[in-house]
C-alpha cells in the first residue's frame, strides 16, 4: 500500500465525508468550520492517504505573540483498521519536516493512561516535561495529562 502525506490546504465535499470517518462523532457541518479555520491559518492539519482516501489526520495548534515559536499537537488519528502500519509515523515525520520554519518547539498532552501514544511519541523524539492533573473529562471522569516536548 502507498501512503502519500500531504498539508491539509484545502477541501471539498470528499474531504468532508474522509474526515467524518476519522471523526464519527463530529458532525459534518463542524468538520467543514474547523477545515474553513485551517484554510484561514489558524491552525495546520496534515493527512496521510491511499488513492485520495484519507487513513490518517495530525493537527497542530500554532503559537500566537509570544508563543510564534511553537506548536502543539491536539490530535493525530489512523483508521483503526490501518493502525500499526507504519502510517502514523511516517505521517507524524512529514509533519515535522513540514511545519513553517519559525516552529522549533513542539509540545503535546497526552492521558497518562494511553501507554501506546506515550510509546509512539517517545520513539518520534518526543520527552516527557511535565503532568497536569484532571487535564481532561471523559465519561464524567477526569483524567491526568502527561505533558511533552519536542525541539525541532
Amino acid at each position: 500500500m502507498e501512503i502519500q502525506c500531504e498539508q491539509l490546504k484545502d477541501h471539498n465535499m470528499n474531504t468532508i465525508e474522509e474526515l467524518h470517518n476519522l471523526f464519527p462523532h463530529w458532525k459534518r457541518g463542524s468538520i467543514l468550520k474547523k477545515v474553513k479555520e485551517t484554510e484561514s491559518g489558524k491552525d495546520i492539519r496534515f493527512v496521510a492517504k491511499n488513492k485520495d482516501k484519507i487513513l490518517g489526520h495530525l493537527k497542530f495548534n500554532l503559537g500566537k505573540g509570544l508563543h510564534t515559536h511553537r506548536a502543539e499537537l491536539v490530535s493525530m488519528i489512523v483508521l483503526p483498521e490501518y493502525r500499526h502500519q507504519g502510517i502514523g509515523k511516517k505521517l507524524t515525520f512529514f509533519a515535522i519536516k513540514n511545519l513553517p520554519k519559525k516552529i522549533k518547539l513542539l509540545i503535546l498532552a497526552v492521558d497518562k493512561e494511553n501507554k501506546k501514544a506515550i510509546r509512539f511519541y517517545k520513539k518520534s523524539g518526543f520527552e516527557k516535561y511535565g503532568f497536569l492533573k484532571n487535564a481532561s473529562i471523559l465519561n464524567g471522569k477526569y483524567i491526568d495529562n502527561i505533558l511533552m516536548s519536542k525541539e525541532i
